[in-house]
């Protein structure tokens, strides 16, 4: 939950980046204007592009909250990077909103004049803001704390408070859990009593605005009192919970059924960003459908004319977090080619579990042709409809191989697998079988909207070079 403070500053940024917002619409429909003779198209009056800032300010405003725009450390984050990526994104979904509702009219240079001078504006005014917070008196705009500990895990809060300057902590000193001998300090802040001090501390004439609690796990018991006092002066706590630390999931705090837990996963602290992914999923997916619905026909009456068989090809595959799902392609082999399995084991060519041979007798002479422009993959698009698959994610694995994936390498199962992914822009079949869970595991530790955005991009010079498709 948001502290007040943070509350109150991120109200203030979205009140500057809504100015900023509305002033780059007006500013590119100004420039656009003055662009109509050079282009010889005349972008037509104001008022019929109004209605676009009811769609653009949610866009706009969301992917500076899903990019980090928001967060607590936005002001060490690259300018340049949330700019671009807002930029992007809103672009992104902005042109498909406006092609799933069919508007032709609205003036697509626009829409592009718009998104570059957005990002400027936004890169401008998240600079002077970082500018005005460090020049600000720190006794106005600062946040006062006491730390209770002494040991390295006081020491390791301190530090994190002050590696961000524009946050404005001030440390006004430690607590100790037991008497300490006056002079000792900790990273430089004064241990100014113990914890039977905490009640006169936060009475006195000086002011504290929160209290960091940094104890050892072993001794959270002796805070009951020190954190009935703190909520008893209606000052803010918080508790260094250090037991654990995970090398790649996220901890979370929540209250379900009534009861506080502490827990970890990879992708549960990211709902909102997985929220805008599935949306763009779903709205990709339609529109590729959509346009790309004559060729599907074509498609699918070739492989009726040239072989015997089903023309949609059903196999069971390992989704999120190991559930089974149906995923659909269109067929490339012989009818039965799965009961000839082991018949062509020896021809694999990659290591691990999993069997890829680009000899596969099995293979038809039109589903050869298939998989090397990637064509047999577009009935994914509906798995991607039934929320079994994404447009990027690791590779779906079926069943059998799946079941073969062992330890730490089961962790590319926490996120809903993939038409495409980084496997298959950095090679597909001729990345080796460690190495394509290596990528798969750093797409899943390291995932955002921007990373899935590189991917897309990425794939189509891959499909159209064929390179490592069997």
């Amino acid at each position: 939950m948001l502290g007040k403070r943070r509350f109150h500053w991120t109200l203030r940024l979205l009140g500057g980046d809504t100015a900023v917002i509305l002033a780059a619409f007006f500013v590119a429909y100004g420039v656009r204007v003055l662009l109509n003779v050079p282009i010889g198209r005349a972008a037509g009056p104001l008022a019929y592009y109004l209605w676009l800032l009811a769609l653009i300010l949610p866009v706009w405003l969301g992917g500076l909250a899903l990019l980090g725009g928001y967060g607590l450390a936005w002001t060490t984050r690259s300018r340049a990077g949330l700019a671009v990526g807002v930029s992007v994104l809103g672009l992104l979904l902005l042109t498909a909103a406006l092609f799933l509702v069919q508007e032709s009219e609205v003036n697509r240079s626009l829409l592009l004049l718009f998104a570059v001078v957005s990002g400027v504006g936004i890169w401008a005014e998240r600079g002077l803001v970082r500018g005005w917070l460090r020049a600000q008196r720190a006794d106005r705009w600062s946040h006062v704390a006491l730390v209770v500990g002494t040991d390295h895990r006081a020491a390791s809060v301190i530090e994190a408070l002050r590696r961000y300057p524009e946050a404005r902590w001030v440390i006004r000193g430690c607590v100790s859990l037991d008497p300490e001998e006056p002079g000792c300090t900790v990273q430089g802040a004064p241990v100014i009593g113990s914890l039977q001090d905490l009640p006169d501390l936060l009475q006195g004439d000086d002011v504290v605005d929160e209290v960091f609690f940094a104890v050892s796990p072993d001794r959270l018991d002796r805070l009951t009192d020190a954190l009935e006092t703190c909520e008893s002066f209606g000052v803010d706590t918080r508790v260094l919970v250090d037991f654990y630390r995970p090398a790649h999931a996220h901890p979370f705090v929540e209250e379900l059924f009534a009861l506080p837990f502490y827990g970890f996963s990879p992708s549960l602290t990211r709902q909102g960003a997985f929220f805008v992914k599935r949306l763009i999923d779903v709205v990709a997916a339609s529109c590729l459908l959509i346009v790309g619905s004559p060729l599907l026909v074509v498609v699918a009456i070739v492989i009726a004319v040239t072989s015997r068989g089903a023309i949609i090809f059903r196999q069971a595959r390992a989704g999120f977090h190991g559930r089974r799902f149906d995923m659909y392609k269109f067929r490339t082999m012989v009818a039965g080619a799965e009961d000839m399995l082991d018949q062509v084991l020896h021809l694999n060519e990659m290591s691990g579990p999993v069997f890829k041979a680009a000899t596969d007798p099995r293979l038809t002479g039109v589903g050869r042709l298939l998989r090397r422009l990637s064509l047999d993959e577009l009935p994914q698009l509906v798995n991607v409809l039934k929320g079994d698959m994404s447009l990027v994610g690791p590779r779906p694995l079926p069943l059998y191989e799946a079941s073969r994936i062992k330890g730490s390498q089961r962790r590319r199962l926490a996120v809903r697998p993939g038409i495409t992914g980084l496997w298959q822009v950095s090679g597909r079949n001729m990345v080796a079988f460690e190495e394509w869970m290596r990528m798969d595991l750093l797409y899943v530790d390291h995932w955002s909207l921007l990373l899935d955005l590189r991917i897309l991009l990425r794939t189509i010079p891959s499909v159209l070079s064929g390179k490592g498709a069997t």
